[in-house]
């Protein structure tokens, strides 16, 4: 027997009190059973590399630290298939709740590619707040939108004009916007066009990016591109007619 099955886990026990993260708590934000997080605890188990760097990031604490084996698990190196959190037939079917607690738990960036403005309001209510309290924290956000929007809405003034004159916030509109891509640090939620299909009926995934990134690399990539190569959106400066 060993010492970390007489003692358990006390790195991970002492993440879970200072983070007041109860076994129930951290169970239900990793959508396990609480046995599983109960046996990281009372023994020297080793949870999977994605449930790992989950409750880490919860627990606002490293994986490595919390696991000092993870590294010698023969699926130590993280797959595509180790990124993908959840898929979602369409967006319908993404918990409502998500959309805003995802960007909500950013800490060191934010961007958005959305082609679908209308949907963002509708998702995130408070979207323009919650945008300028993280800049105002020192969180970069980057905001992209197409340059000619389909549709009755023009552009980003249509529908989040408050957004125009944040300070910290980069916005910027691109000619081959297609996708929603919304990234907060190390979690995305990506909606996947598909031709002939109306944006609300496709597919979205929620990625995590792991390691190597095997999987959000390429979304990482597309929207540095997409940034590097849009133009920036300047505020409209409204000028007061004065009569001679």
């Amino acid at each position: 027997m060993t010492s970390a099955t007489i003692n358990g886990n006390e790195r991970l026990r002492a993440a879970m009190v200072a983070a007041n993260v109860t076994i129930e708590g951290l169970a239900d934000h990793l959508g396990i059973d609480p046995k599983s997080v109960d046996r990281w605890l009372n023994t020297d188990r080793t949870p999977h590399a994605r449930n790992a760097e989950a409750a880490a990031k919860y627990l606002r604490a490293d994986a490595y630290h919390l696991w000092p084996r993870l590294g010698e698990r023969h699926r130590s190196t993280p797959t595509a298939q180790d990124e993908v959190v959840a898929c979602y037939p369409m967006r319908s079917t993404v918990p409502y709740g998500l959309w805003r607690s995802t960007l909500a738990g950013a800490e060191t960036v934010i961007d958005l590619a959305v082609s679908n403005l209308l949907f963002l309001a509708d998702a995130v209510w408070d979207l323009p707040t919650l945008l300028a309290d993280k800049a105002s924290a020192g969180v970069p956000v980057r905001i992209v939108t197409p340059e000619d929007p389909a549709g009755p809405v023009t552009g980003l003034g249509d529908v989040f004009p408050s957004l125009l004159t944040v300070p910290g916030l980069r916005l910027s509109t691109h000619p081959g916007l297609r996708a929603d891509v919304m990234r907060a640090d190390d979690d995305l939620l990506v909606t996947t066009p598909i031709d002939g299909l109306t944006p609300a009926l496709a597919p979205v995934l929620h990625l995590r990016r792991l390691g190597p990134a095997p999987m959000t690399g390429g979304y990482l990539a597309t929207l540095d591109h997409l940034f590097a190569t849009a133009a920036p959106v300047r505020p409209v400066s409204h000028l007061r007619a004065v009569a001679a």
